[in-house]
C-alpha cells in the first residue's frame, strides 16, 4: 500500500516536472482483447483541480481534527468499457494537503471503484488513506533511551500491529512485553497461589508468566497494585493466543498505556534519578 501511496508522489512529480517543460499529458487510450470481448480502457487526470480546496481530516502533530489545504493534487478517472455496452470506472485522488493549524504537510489518497456501493445507501464508497497514518485510535511509538533493543523492538512492533488494525497479533505482543520485562529484570520465577484438594489456600513455585510477575513484585521491582495491572496483561494476551479472539482497540490502548508506564517506573525514571544524583553530587564536589 506504501508503495500505492508513494506512486500518487511520483505521479505528481512527473506531471510537475512535464508542465515546468512545456510537456503536456492527460491521459492515454489503450485497447485490448479479452477472448472475444473488446476492452478500452481509457485514463483521465488532471493536475490541481482539488487545490485550495479546504478538507477536516486528523493532525499527526495537533492529535486532533483540524483545516487542512491541499497544496497540489492528482485527480483522475480510469474507466475500462467492454465491448461498447457497459464500463466500469474508478476515480482517484492523490493530494498533498497542509495543515491550516500547524503548517504540517502530509499525504492523502482518496478513490473510489463504481462497482464497490454501499448496499443500504446504494451509494459509491470512499475510501481515505493518509500517510503518515494517524486516526483517533492510532497510537505514536515513545522514545525510551534505557530498556534493551530486543524490548524496544517488540515495543515498536506492537504498535505497528495496533495502528495497522492486528489486534489479536498487538494482544499477543502486549503479552511478550510483559515476558520480555521479566527476562530484562532477571525474574525467572516466582510464589503463585493455589488452592488444594482440601480447599485450604497455599502457594508454590511456578515458572510460568503468572510466577515471573508475582516474581517482579516479590523482588521489589514493581509495587502489587501494578503487579495485579500486568497480570490482566497476562490474561488479554493468553485470549488473544490461545481462543484466537479479537481484544478490543480500547483494551489494547489502556494495555499499552500501561506498559508504558512500567517502562517508566522500571528503566527510565530510575536512570534520570541517577543522573540528577550524579549531576548534584557533581556540584558538591566542586563546591569543595
Amino acid at each position: 500500500m506504501q508503495g500505492f501511496l508513494w506512486g500518487g508522489f511520483f505521479v505528481i512529480f512527473v506531471d510537475v516536472i512535464c508542465n515546468f517543460r512545456g510537456i503536456g499529458f492527460s491521459g492515454f487510450i489503450n485497447t485490448i482483447n479479452i477472448g472475444s470481448m473488446k476492452t478500452k480502457t481509457t485514463n483521465e487526470f488532471k493536475l490541481n483541480t482539488s487545490k485550495d480546496k479546504v478538507i477536516s481530516i486528523p493532525c499527526e502533530k495537533c492529535q486532533n481534527s483540524t483545516r487542512h489545504m491541499v497544496l497540489a493534487s492528482i485527480d483522475g478517472v480510469d474507466i475500462d468499457t467492454y465491448d461498447n455496452k457497459f464500463s466500469v470506472d474508478w476515480s482517484y485522488s492523490y493530494q498533498i494537503v497542509e495543515c491550516q493549524g500547524c503548517s504540517t504537510k502530509s499525504f492523502r489518497l482518496i478513490h473510489s471503484h463504481s462497482e464497490d456501493f454501499d448496499i443500504t445507501t446504494g451509494k459509491t464508497r470512499q475510501i481515505e488513506l493518509l500517510y503518515p497514518k494517524r486516526g483517533i485510535f492510532f497510537l505514536s511509538i515513545n522514545d525510551y533511551y534505557n530498556i534493551s533493543p530486543n524490548l524496544l523492538r517488540i515495543y515498536e512492533e506492537t504498535i505497528n500491529c495496533f495502528n495497522n488494525g492486528n489486534l489479536t497479533l498487538c494482544g499477543a505482543g502486549v503479552r511478550a512485553i510483559v515476558e520480555g520485562v521479566c527476562k530484562e529484570s532477571g525474574i525467572n520465577s516466582g510464589n503463585v497461589e493455589f488452592h488444594k484438594k482440601d480447599g485450604t489456600l497455599s502457594t508454590k513455585k511456578s515458572d510460568g508468566l503468572q510466577g515471573k510477575i508475582n516474581g517482579l513484585y516479590q523482588e521489589g521491582k514493581l509495587t502489587k497494585a501494578n503487579a495485579e495491572i500486568l497480570h490482566e496483561h497476562r490474561y488479554l494476551g493468553n485470549t488473544a493466543i490461545h481462543d484466537l479472539s479479537i481484544p478490543s482497540r480500547e483494551e489494547l490502548t489502556l494495555a499499552i498505556e500501561i506498559v508504558e508506564n512500567v517502562f517508566d517506573s522500571l528503566y527510565e525514571v530510575p536512570e534520570k534519578g541517577m543522573e540528577l544524583k550524579n549531576k548534584r553530587l557533581s556540584k558538591d564536589t566542586d563546591k569543595t
